[in-house]
């Protein structure tokens, strides 16, 4: 088996086992560079790629290669380098899958019809797990997510999801109800905004016995109960006495139950201390603001999506642009994919930065040249006066050359306003620090990766 032949079968092993979008978005233009004996180097197109392979799916690759060529612990490396026009790989190719998933015994040889959800689940059907970007700020409540999928009403009752607006927590809960459904199509799930429930209580109340009894029956006979933004419960005493009696039915009869809120159960003011203990007894955890990294992996998974090809550099400058919720980060990409459309243009850099400049103009405001001397100086631990000093120390030159680097490109100063905030430097000096840094980008990853983290605790100082 050439190398050729090998990769596309790895591809297949990993294609029956990843979403079609995580498939497209970091395989997309791989290759084996190279076999040498049990080590396996593998071309992959940006740094950004090599960095997610290298974190997320290292294992899986492991394992297909070790499957293919029966190699005990294969190796793998990762090189930059653009495939030959032979070893281009079309994802859409059916013969791309190395072994068809085996039907059970007794399943019908006839095409299935796809599964519809039942009319009163309410659930997105964009809301599902392969569509989540998972990273360090929302991988606990990903994983009691997907573990409450797997057991639900079992562990992690309630599931309780707290996390500022934007961030992906209705994606989340929603998620385990496709899931459920997809595993047991015949149990019953619902989806509601505490407004819902609140409004469906009072006209409950308001109509009588026989309303009210349709209330019970919708928010008790089913098998998972999501709703989100459980906080607007707050000084509703007879709708909190309602969900009381509605949530201790459901834990009782070992039905699950999921919630999201803004806030933790203890800081939501005018809640009954019974339901905050009883919120708190099952597992509470937080989805914060996304990494960088995040960031740039939601906007690639968004552009597989909408099958648009978006350069690495437009999606960098936005995933550094916005910062503040995945709602307004692909609200963000959607501006500009949409104007680029109505206006015929290529979706290039310059075009990007005038699209969003009104978006990002607020941000550049607030972000000052203090702001990144101070998170450079917190993040190699250097004094400000030797960061901003003349001492040549290595240590101190390259994170000076990183200082320079990012007043030039987040605050847009020019090379004597640089000079004149690093102490009095001279032109050529942070013309050469600035230029020092947009050459190793591409060929240290140390330096990218600092750069990564250092953009992304800046915004975040700001936001």
């Amino acid at each position: 088996m050439d190398l050729n032949e090998l990769w596309r079968s790895v591809l297949g092993e990993l294609q029956v086992t990843l979403s079609k979008a995580n498939f497209e978005t970091w395989f997309k233009n791989t290759f084996i560079f190279e076999q040498k004996k049990n080590v396996f180097t593998i071309g992959v197109p940006t740094f950004f790629v090599e960095d997610w392979l290298k974190k997320k799916y290292i294992k899986e690759l492991e394992r297909a290669i070790e499957k293919q060529t029966e190699e005990k612990s294969p190796v793998i490396k990762f090189k930059i380098a653009s495939p030959q026009p032979d070893q281009v790989i079309t994802f859409a190719q059916d013969k791309l899958i190395h072994k068809p998933v085996e039907k059970p015994a007794h399943s019908s040889p006839q095409k299935s019809t796809p599964q519809t959800l039942p009319q009163n689940t309410t659930l997105s059907d964009n809301y599902v797990f392969e569509n989540f970007i998972v990273g360090p700020s929302n991988q606990l409540a990903h994983a009691a997510a997907i573990a409450v999928a797997a057991s639900p009403g079992l562990q992690y009752n309630p599931l309780y999801i707290y996390g500022e607006s934007g961030l992906g927590k209705t994606h989340l809960i929603q998620a385990v109800g496709h899931e459920l459904l997809k595993k047991h199509p015949n149990k019953k799930v619902l989806y509601v905004s505490t407004e819902t429930f609140i409004n469906d209580f009072i006209q409950a109340v308001g109509q009588g016995f026989g309303k009210a009894k349709d209330f019970k029956t919708r928010y008790r006979n089913v098998d998972l109960l999501l709703i989100d933004d459980i906080q607007f419960l707050s000084s509703k005493e007879g709708t909190q006495d309602e969900f009381f009696h509605t949530f201790n039915h459901l834990y009782q009869n070992k039905k699950q139950v999921i919630l999201t809120s803004d806030r933790t159960p203890k800081d939501i003011k005018g809640l009954e201390v019974r339901l905050k203990t009883r919120f708190e007894g099952g597992m509470v955890c937080d989805i914060s603001q996304p990494d960088l990294e995040t960031r740039e992996a939601i906007l690639r998974h968004k552009a597989i999506q909408l099958k648009k090809e978006v350069a690495d550099d437009v999606i960098s400058y936005i995933a550094s642009s916005i910062s503040s919720s995945v709602r307004e980060l692909e609200g963000a990409l959607n501006k500009v994919l949409a104007a680029c459309s109505l206006t015929k243009c290529d979706i290039t850099l310059d075009k990007t930065k005038e699209i969003l400049s009104n978006m990002v103009i607020e941000k550049q405001q607030t972000l000052t040249p203090d702001v990144i001397i101070r998170e450079v100086h917190k993040f190699y631990n250097i004094p400000i006066e030797d960061l901003l000093g003349p001492k040549r120390t290595k240590e101190f030159v390259s994170a000076r050359h990183i200082v320079i680097y990012l007043l030039r490109h987040l605050c847009n100063l020019s090379y004597p306003e640089i000079g004149r905030k690093m102490g009095g430097k001279d032109h050529s000096t942070i013309m050469h620090g600035c230029k020092k840094i947009e050459t190793n980008i591409s060929s240290d990853l140390r330096v990218k990766e600092d750069l990564t983290i250092l953009k992304d605790r800046i915004y975040s100082s700001v936001s």
